[in-house]
């Protein structure tokens, strides 16, 4: 928490809604949920109504948190049901990092994931899964990082965060909002654990010798070694699919992509949903922290897709 008081991006956290406890939740989530928890989540409430008194058209709220640690998955879990309860109709995605067992640091992980597991499945609309050990590999494999840190992670995390709320923050020719991917990506209530992936993952050295077309990102997307969670969307069906564009990218060549890849046998669609790819596109290139490992590319695509590959 002092790290975000006195680091780089300190400018864009208000001093007042920066909220920190004296202990932490010692990797237990009954400590985070009921011990320390209950203390501190009527403040964290407070300071979250005097933002909501101030918003025009509430939408929903966007919670980022690992399942690993106790306070992540007790305190997170805490606050999914007390924000169901105060604002009952507002969407609530949430975006979690869940434990994997070849990067765990502790090892009461799985525990913790799975006591929160239950309040991420009735409090959220939505629920982004992203897990550490992909996050790695796709940073060793893609960016050449040989020891990824947790710096790393969260870079990659964060451009995948922007391409979904891009259209909420910017312009483009198929915008979409955050109920609609509730209701573009989740058939029945309970089935709502997004896979995610992201393409183009390049390091600065080699994006000068590679023009990433609209067709070649679009393939790219669906490869398993681009995906944020570790598994393999060809040994499972899709019920829904939702492709978020930014950048250089025209509504002619999303069309062509998106055909190609329907005639592909690698990419199945269960049949009691429509064979339907949601497509958006927003003007606004993504960006790049100055001096990361991502490239600064012209155009870029997220998927999100409701898969049964995410069982595994």
């Amino acid at each position: 928490c002092d790290e975000v008081r006195t680091g780089t991006y300190r400018q864009l956290y208000h001093p007042e809604q920066i909220i920190s406890g004296k202990e932490d939740a010692a990797n237990n989530y009954a400590r985070g949920h009921y011990t320390v928890g209950k203390e501190i989540v009527d403040l964290v409430l407070d300071r979250i109504r005097k933002l909501a008194d101030n918003c025009t058209g509430l939408q929903g709220f966007m919670i980022f948190h690992s399942t690993g640690g106790g306070t992540g998955s007790g305190f997170g879990s805490l606050l999914l049901e007390r924000l169901s309860v105060d604002y009952g109709r507002k969407s609530k995605l949430s975006f979690t990092i869940m434990p994997a067992p070849q990067v765990a640091t502790a090892v009461v992980e799985p525990y913790n994931h799975v006591l929160s597991s239950h309040s991420l499945l009735e409090y959220t609309d939505c629920t982004f899964c992203l897990d550490n050990e992909a996050l790695y590999d796709v940073c060793r494999r893609n960016l050449d990082i040989e020891r990824p840190t947790y710096t790393n992670l969260n870079r990659l995390v964060a451009q995948v965060v922007s391409s979904l709320t891009a259209s909420l923050r910017f312009d483009g020719a198929l915008n979409v909002d955050i109920s609609e991917f509730q209701t573009n990506l989740v058939p029945y209530p309970r089935i709502h654990f997004m896979l995610t992936s992201y393409a183009p993952i390049i390091s600065a050295e080699k994006a000068y010798h590679e023009q990433l077309s609209v067709q070649e990102i679009t393939n790219a997307v669906f490869e398993p070694s681009n995906m944020m969670t570790k598994c393999d969307p060809r040994h499972g069906k899709f019920m829904a699919c939702c492709l978020m564009y930014r950048g250089d990218v025209v509504p002619k060549d999303v069309n062509s992509s998106v055909a190609t890849i329907k005639t592909k046998r690698t990419v199945q669609f269960v049949d009691w949903c429509p064979t339907g790819f949601k497509c958006g596109i927003n003007y606004q290139p993504p960006t790049v922290v100055p001096g990361g490992d991502l490239a600064r590319v012209q155009r870029a695509v997220c998927m999100v897709s409701n898969t049964t590959a995410i069982a595994e």
